[in-house]
């Protein structure tokens, strides 16, 4: 399958996101983030990227920019191309670190841009690495809250500007409408897991129409239907959760049990018949991830009758 072709124009807002391949970790201590943050900066200076918003987590990472060229593709692959070599050269490892290539989502609707910053965010929140996302270092949230932001080529003020008149009630209302978010999914983060262009239909037609390149279809690249769509997903992986006796949260996480995470991908599969590819959308995952998931809980299975019996609780 063709892979997905870049809108890319002066002034296009993108959210990014790049893990690491087999969910493996990208940041291994507070070395490797405060390298990718200055390469951040660099790619700030030398691509002429505006940075809104980022958030580092474990084995991938978030961006919320804006591209004042055309350059989207050159800068990300400066950047990850960048940290990867440093990545290998200081833990003396070889081969691939991210998971092909980095996904972005063109923004066209500015309507967004308050609550994905957001989003980027609670990531640690949502993930029960904190309770509060200032406690979180290795985000743009402090810099969202703070009088004196750590960062001077973070661009902050397109987005807390709409939050009232002086400096500190905008950094007060933004933390407060962030926090109030903590609960809640706004309805458009769906959208960023299975679209690639966020915006009025009209608005699509007419870039598709403008920036398709020559030889691509007219249509515009998707990554399919959102996987909840397809089934009541949540209900299936309680079901796992229960069976594990772990969170449903931990599922989506590096958890220590990795046989649930692979049960679950087993019974998707096998029990509800979802495609590998949705399965592997669903957990941010590639689809050979999914694939090989289920292959090496089939051979733990063999010779694990504990893990036939949870298996079979699920099905």
């Amino acid at each position: 399958m063709a892979r997905p072709w870049r809108i890319q124009f002066e002034g296009a807002v993108y959210h990014i996101s790049s893990r690491g391949n087999n969910q493996q970790y990208i940041f291994l201590d507070d070395r490797d983030k405060r390298y990718f943050l200055e390469l951040l900066k660099r790619v700030c200076e030398h691509y002429h990227f505006q940075i809104f918003a980022f958030c580092l987590m474990s084995n991938h990472y978030h961006l919320f920019l804006r591209t004042f060229q055309a350059n989207l593709s050159d800068g990300m692959h400066w950047l990850n191309t960048s940290y990867s070599n440093y990545f290998n050269w200081r833990h003396s490892r070889s081969g691939h670190l991210f998971q092909g290539r980095f996904k972005a989502v063109l923004i066209l609707e500015e309507a967004h841009y308050l609550h994905l910053s957001m989003y980027l965010h609670l990531n640690p929140v949502r993930a029960a690495m904190v309770r509060d996302p200032a406690e979180y270092s290795w985000s743009s949230f402090r810099d969202y809250t703070s009088l004196k932001p750590r960062f001077s080529w973070l661009s902050r003020e397109e987005i807390i500007s709409h939050y009232g008149a002086t400096k500190t009630e905008q950094l007060r209302r933004y933390r407060q409408e962030c926090l109030a978010l903590a609960d809640t999914t706004p309805s458009f983060v769906e959208e960023l897991k299975s679209k690639v262009i966020i915006g009025s239909a009209s608005e699509v037609e007419e870039l598709v129409k403008k920036y398709k390149p020559a030889g691509q279809p007219k249509t515009v690249p998707d990554y399919g239907r959102s996987t909840k769509e397809l089934l009541n997903v949540d209900r299936e992986l309680e079901m796992v959760a229960k069976v594990f006796k772990i969170k449903v949260e931990d599922l989506y996480g590096q958890h220590k049990n990795f046989s649930a995470k692979q049960a679950a991908y087993y019974h998707l599969v096998e029990n509800r018949k979802m495609k590998i590819s949705e399965v592997g959308r669903l957990f941010e995952v590639s689809p050979a991830g999914v694939y090989l998931g289920i292959k090496r809980l089939r051979e733990r299975m063999l010779r694990d009758n504990r893990l036939q019996k949870q298996i079979k609780l699920i099905s």
